[in-house]
């Protein structure tokens, strides 16, 4: 039985530390249509895909109870200061794969601890019942997880997990520099 909890364990830190080696940011160079969503915010309104056509479009895709989703905000709250005045680059957080039932209002007390001034929407129940149905779309295996889309709604870049070997100025850099290669190639 210990043996058993030992490797429950293990796995649960090795899920909850994705990307936390000395690897880059970016995982996977991509070049596919973002998937299309309908989706509401934190105020009930409703956020497409569609309404961020012709720019640059950072989604991050996180959940409350995910600590390197937590440690990765510092970072790109960071870059987001950097684009607030710059209207053709856009940042969307998806909530996704909450098991709570109250999340919503989670959600809403975590951005408000942590005067997050992210524009937050939330994932779907898919056909399993789980909070996950437009993350399961955007094909990745696990959160923390970014997608950065040219103004032509293609996916060019996807990353998996937040690198703890980076100091948060690094990796905003590194989100940074995505963004001004995906501005540049447009």
């Amino acid at each position: 039985m210990k043996q058993i909890l030992l490797i429950i364990l293990f796995f649960v830190c090795l899920a909850s530390n994705v990307n936390a080696s000395a690897k880059p940011l970016v995982d996977t160079v991509s070049n596919r249509p973002a998937p299309k969503f309908i989706l509401k915010d934190t105020n009930g309104k409703i956020v497409r895909l569609a309404d961020y056509k012709g720019k640059t479009l950072v989604i991050d895709f996180w959940a409350t109870w995910c600590i390197p989703c937590r440690k990765s905000f510092p970072a790109i709250k960071m870059v987001m200061e950097k684009y607030k005045n710059d209207p053709t680059v856009k940042f969307l957080f998806i909530d996704t794969k909450e098991v709570a039932a109250n999340y919503k209002k989670l959600v809403r007390d975590f951005l408000a601890d942590n005067k997050y001034d992210f524009h937050t929407v939330f994932d779907e129940k898919g056909e399993d019942g789980k909070m996950d149905l437009n993350f399961k779309k955007y094909l990745m295996p696990g959160i923390p997880a970014k997608y950065f889309i040219d103004k032509n709604g293609i996916i060019r870049y996807q990353s998996l997990g937040f690198n703890t070997a980076l100091s948060i100025k690094e990796s905003a850099l590194e989100i940074k520099n995505i963004i001004e290669k995906i501005k540049k190639d447009n």
